[in-house]
């Protein structure tokens, strides 16, 4: 008996495990290329190949090997790991990449979930896109369904590079990516450019409803690629001031809250059998019948509410100045980033506050808007409010200054000022 035969082993093969694929099942073919499912020594990977009709052609051949090339620069638990370009039996060269047991973030985001973990996906999804773009490499493909969510962990994993560019490769260089989720420019540039990603992922973070801290930077996602983030790294420093904004806010808010307390107990106010407050604790929020979400920031120490629209299918809409919520009147004070955003079905608008501010997007989309009444107009409405100034050309859009009246009780104050004044129709309430 030789050595290796006393030894116990077999070296070609182990009882169920093999050193080429088997059990390979195709699972489908998109375009141009077939994916299948294998497996080897025990282990499943996703193979992805060429169609038959396309495998005799070399510039498919270019594309699956460029496809590769990028793949095999990226390491990170956030993206699908690549193994080899083989020759596999029945479906010649393929990509061999690790398989995921998991669904993906379009699946997932059908089912219910925490805020935590939605932020927790974006925060990963955020972490992986960045190192891809710190290796030079474009996706150009981000949105729900080239993103996985594995089983086990709920980690994010980006998959599909099909479309994906560098500036180092200098063939195969053309426009790509999903209408509904690429960036205005992508459509008509082939140099890849990561602010192409970075809109994309903005439409993916507002599809899981990350909560307000999150809105105005994925506004930011979405503006004009010049205004837009450079970096996924600016864009979570944008994130984390807005966190660092809310604990300050509510370290300010439990500061006056103790103030109060104690000036109450100095003169007298407080006793034994004090009826308990009935405002909810922290920041709260509440809804009306007609669809728009007030918000108060600070915990009740003002009575001023931020709004959002959420109603659909109505064309005359109309806000009223105060809220009654918890035995109390809220003021509308504010009109939320992106308040009527993509309402394309509003044509008429009535704000019955004598004053607020107007914050980023608020119009935008609007595409149908044709008046906006304010019957009790006292000041000139604020391009934004506190901390967060902006300008009128990122409320409205350009179409609003030239087709849109408003009718107000200031016309004449609304002519002068310098931001107001872009309207071309600003007319008093009996017309």
């Amino acid at each position: 008996m030789d050595n290796a035969s006393s030894s116990g082993f077999v070296v070609d093969s182990f009882e169920g495990v093999n050193d080429h694929f088997t059990s390979l099942k195709i699972l489908e073919s998109h375009g141009h290329n077939v994916l299948a499912r294998a497996k080897r020594f025990g282990r499943w990977y996703l193979l992805k190949g060429l169609a038959p009709k396309e495998s005799q052609q070399a510039s498919y051949h270019e594309m699956l090997v460029k496809e590769f090339d990028i793949m095999m620069r990226l390491q990170h638990l956030g993206i699908v790991q690549t193994v080899g370009l083989e020759d596999v039996d029945g479906m010649g060269k393929c990509i061999v990449m690790e398989w995921v047991e998991g669904i993906t973030l379009a699946e997932w985001l059908k089912g219910q979930h925490t805020r935590e973990e939605r932020q927790q996906v974006a925060s990963q999804l955020m972490d992986a896109l960045a190192h891809i773009h710190q290796h030079g490499v474009v996706h150009r493909d981000i949105k729900p369904s080239n993103i996985m969510i594995t089983t086990n962990g709920q980690q994010v994993k980006i998959i599909d590079f099909g479309l994906a560019d560098t500036d180092v490769h200098a063939t195969l260089k053309q426009p790509a990516g999903t209408h509904s989720y690429m960036a205005p420019e992508q459509a008509q540039a082939d140099a890849p450019d990561v602010r192409n990603d970075i809109y994309s992922l903005g439409l993916v973070l507002e599809q899981l409803q990350l909560g307000q801290l999150y809105k105005n930077p994925i506004a930011r996602c979405l503006m004009p690629i010049d205004k837009r983030y450079q970096s996924i790294a600016q864009l979570k420093e944008d994130i984390e001031r807005s966190k660092h904004r809310r604990r300050m806010m509510k370290l300010v808010g439990f500061a006056i809250g103790v103030s109060l307390v104690i000036a109450g107990i100095m003169l007298g106010l407080g006793y034994a059998g004090r009826k308990k407050l009935e405002e909810p604790s922290g920041r709260f929020e509440f809804k009306d019948a007609l669809g728009f979400v007030y918000t108060n920031w600070d915990n009740g120490y003002t009575l001023n509410v931020s709004v959002q629209y959420t109603g659909r299918g109505i064309k005359n809409v109309t806000l009223q100045q105060e809220q009654r919520f918890v035995n109390r009147s809220w003021n509308v004070s504010e009109l939320g980033f992106g308040c009527f955003r993509n309402h394309s079905e509003i044509q008429n608008i009535t704000i019955y506050s004598t004053s607020f501010g107007i914050q980023k997007n608020s119009f935008k989309g609007c595409t149908n808007l044709r008046s906006i009444t304010m019957p009790n107009l006292m000041a000139v409405p604020d391009m934004g409010s506190g901390g967060w100034q902006t300008v009128i050309d990122s409320i409205f859009e350009p179409e609003h200054f030239e087709n849109v009246t408003l009718y107000v009780p200031i016309v004449e104050e609304m002519k002068r000022d310098s931001s107001w004044c872009k309207f071309k129709h600003i007319e008093p309430l009996s017309k």
